[in-house]
């Protein structure tokens, strides 16, 4: 299976000719920065109107509405911005001006909007040039500005591109705008690894094993994908490289090969094996070659996963009788969750300060966020089906996980603080989410 379009970071340099600050520089941007803390339940999203896209021949209007729809979309996702309908818009997009001089902010501010986008395209033969703007409406004046052309087929990533600056010029964070999300896929009796956009849309297929995969991890790079899988009877950990389709063993040791977690900033994974006898935790080389045996005892240890900086581990531990989330590092372990007796699934976020996991209340899986310290547990999730294995948004604002509460499996997105989630696939069987990091070179 070949998967190119995946993690080809050539897309940006082809689209994107050009990208300018319309009359507002960096300093001025890093001041209009906002202080936005979405972890608090009360954060309320920036209100921003997004009238369609202005078309600048008139024999090209399609795109006019699916570009503003793609971008309110975007911007909606992210968590921090909440597009206005634009059903209450009192101007015809395709009359009103596109520099400030010519926009009537006073309006758009009763409507309630805090910000304004106005942009434009041309298309010409299979080329399309978009430009796009933000305005501060409170203050009247224009605070982003860009220009992209490239390919008219590539209009969606430049629009995706335009949501990333607008977040960026807000919080001084991009979006996730260029990211995917691996999951597993239930097929009849098989299972396999597949892989979506962000926001639910364009999945495909990764494998074709017929028979059972588990556990898909994205290397830092993003080109490559482990994963497990019993297509040669015990389970064993495979690697599936996303530009050419190439698949190869990774470690078949005699047991259980399983849990593969790679450490930031290295081709090196953590994974669980039982080669010898209990499940411990190893760090194997690329070729899968053992390196190191990082966690061991008479107790089960899986599920690891690393801190950004490589130096610590959280990971699952039976070591109580029942399973909790403990912290190695440098050859010490300490535990990390206390309220319970069946927490698993550790994921620890980009900026790592959360630590995010699953945990059993009343019967039912809930998804939990915990300072790597141990202070501070929060609740995400209150008990609407089974809700497991959370997967952070690169820039640590969302979750992902899988999800009953709609019936079959699902893979859900919410926010930092639990609030307004979201299903991203249809049809269930789908589970086991690893969110991506940036695809587009950045």
């Amino acid at each position: 299976m070949v998967f190119r379009r995946l993690t080809n970071p050539g897309w940006i340099g082809s689209l994107l000719l050009f990208s300018l600050f319309l009359g507002w520089n960096g300093i001025a941007c890093a001041q209009n920065r906002m202080d936005l803390d979405i972890t608090g339940a009360r954060f309320e999203r920036l209100p921003i109107a997004v009238p369609d896209f202005k078309y600048l021949s008139p024999e090209q209007t399609q795109l006019a509405r699916e570009m503003a729809d793609t971008l309110r979309n975007d911007l909606d996702f992210s968590g921090v911005c909440r597009s206005l309908d634009p059903r209450g818009f009192l101007e015809d997009p395709q009359t009103m001006g596109m520099n400030a001089g010519e926009i009537k902010f006073p309006d758009w501010r009763r409507l309630g909007a805090d910000f304004l986008v106005r942009a434009g395209y041309h298309v010409q033969g299979s080329s399309v040039k978009l430009e796009a703007r933000l305005f501060d409406v409170g203050g009247g004046k224009m605070v982003l500005g860009k220009v992209y052309e490239g390919d008219a087929r590539t209009w969606r990533a430049m629009v995706h591109r335009f949501a990333d600056e607008i977040l960026f010029m807000l919080t001084g964070e991009r979006g996730v705008f260029d990211t995917k999300i691996a999951y597993i896929q239930a097929q009849g009796k098989a299972k396999e690894v597949y892989v979506m956009d962000f926001d639910g849309s364009n999945a495909v297929q990764v494998t074709r094993d017929n028979n059972t995969a588990l556990s898909p991890k994205w290397s830092p790079q993003g080109n490559q994908l482990a994963y497990v899988s019993f297509k040669e009877g015990n389970p064993k950990l495979f690697l599936v490289n996303l530009v050419d389709g190439f698949q190869r063993l990774l470690c078949g040791y005699p047991g259980i090969n399983i849990a593969p977690a790679w450490r930031p900033g290295t081709n090196e994974l953590a994974v669980t094996l039982s080669k010898d006898g209990t499940p411990d935790i190893y760090l194997v080389s690329p070729s899968g070659q053992i390196m190191q045996k990082l966690v061991h005892g008479w107790a089960i240890s899986v599920s690891p996963d690393w801190s950004p900086d490589g130096r610590r581990l959280a990971y699952v531990s039976d070591d109580t009788g029942h399973p909790q989330v403990y912290i190695w590092e440098n050859g010490q372990r300490r535990r990390l969750t206390f309220s319970g007796n069946y927490n698993t699934a550790p994921s620890w976020s980009p900026k790592g300060d959360w630590i995010a996991y699953s945990g059993m209340v009343g019967g039912r899986h809930n998804i939990f966020i915990i300072k790597p310290d141990g202070s501070d547990v929060r609740q995400l999730t209150q008990g609407e089906g089974d809700n497991e294995t959370p997967t952070w948004s690169p820039d640590g604002r969302m979750l992902a996980f899988s999800s009953t509460r709609q019936g079959g499996s699902a893979i859900w997105v919410m926010s930092i603080n639990g609030r307004e989630a979201r299903r991203l696939t249809r049809g269930g069987g789908q589970e086991l989410p690893d969110w991506s990091p940036r695809l587009g070179g950045r």
